[in-house]
């Protein structure tokens, strides 16, 4: 089997993740323009998530309840982190499915981002360097990322896709690596 590609489970089906999972200490290089989708008034590119502490969500699918759970565990959880946190989600959507979320959840502050609208190698980029992509389909993985200054600290994307990142234990585990992170002057601007 092809390195790059992992096996996942979608309910009952099997299903092909495609790209690596990045590793602690690896940097984001990786050239991408993602549309805007929601409270964000340019597209996200490869340099945004170069700058600061960025915590990225992919979404595969909006309107499904553990997309939704994961975009609002985030927001409200997200402020045990020290230090300014951005939030960025990503999703395989449409842009218009992100009103669903400022229909429910107005007080959601995250900028939200689409694929669907990516042109093909912005979207190949970016779902390669985050392990994200899903064979044979226009979906992506649920994954949470984080990255300080453009290296990845932090990455999870679970083998059961029907369920988004536990997102309590992964901001516990931010924390730590944060902490490490800090102690080894690693993510730090030069």
């Amino acid at each position: 089997m092809d390195a790059t590609r992992r096996q996942a489970q979608l309910g009952t089906q099997t299903i092909q993740l495609t790209g690596f999972i990045p590793r602690p200490g690896e940097r984001l290089r990786a050239k991408f323009t993602i549309p805007a989708a929601r409270r964000a008034d340019r597209p996200l590119t490869t340099e945004d998530l170069c700058r600061g502490l960025i915590l990225v969500s992919t979404l595969p699918n909006i309107h499904k309840h553990a997309c939704l759970s994961q975009i609002v565990d985030l927001e409200e959880r997200s402020r045990a982190l020290s230090g300014p946190l951005r939030i960025v989600h990503v999703s395989a959507d449409h842009e218009s499915y992100w009103q669903e979320v400022d229909q429910f959840h107005p007080n959601i502050q995250a900028a939200g981002y689409s694929l669907y609208s990516a042109d093909p190698s912005s979207r190949g980029a970016f779902v390669t360097a985050f392990g994200v992509g899903v064979e044979g389909h226009h979906r992506i993985a649920h994954g949470l990322f984080l990255l300080r200054e453009g290296m990845f600290l932090k990455s999870e994307v679970p083998t059961d896709q029907m369920q988004s990142v536990e997102v309590t234990q992964f901001l516990r585990d931010s924390a730590r690596c944060l902490m490490a992170a800090d102690r080894s002057g690693i993510g730090r601007p030069a």
